[in-house]
């Protein structure tokens, strides 16, 4: 009787406790080379269509169908993997996060480049 009330705590808190495993899941806080590179594209996306402007009046460009594929090339991302990782920000606010961090850095460092 005691060893079938223990078994039955047992399972009562392995059922309850397998939901919370999936809240400690370390992967999601770092990025691989493909958020690397998307914040790369990104970046770049923003920077070219003039919204990193800081002159007062810049109105942002809309860019062309070819000049997004270039920047696809230059960060060696295809259109279809783009839209991979927007949907996976999409479900991932936190990864996007910290993609959007690396984006700041990006523009950061082409402001003072003089780019």
């Amino acid at each position: 009787m005691k060893l079938t009330l223990i078994c039955r705590k047992i399972f009562v808190f392995l059922f309850l406790s397998f939901p919370l495993a999936g809240c400690f899941d370390e992967s999601s806080t770092v990025l691989d080379n493909d958020d690397i590179r998307f914040a790369g594209f990104y970046s770049d996306y923003l920077h070219y269509s003039g919204v990193t402007a800081v002159k007062e009046g810049t109105i942002p460009v809309v860019l062309g169908s070819a000049d997004i594929n270039a920047l696809l090339d230059r960060h060696s991302l295809t259109r279809e993997k783009a839209e991979r990782k927007i949907y996976a920000y999409k479900l991932n606010p936190e990864r996007w996060k910290l993609v959007l961090d690396q984006v700041r850095l990006h523009i950061r460092q082409q402001e003072s480049s003089g780019q």
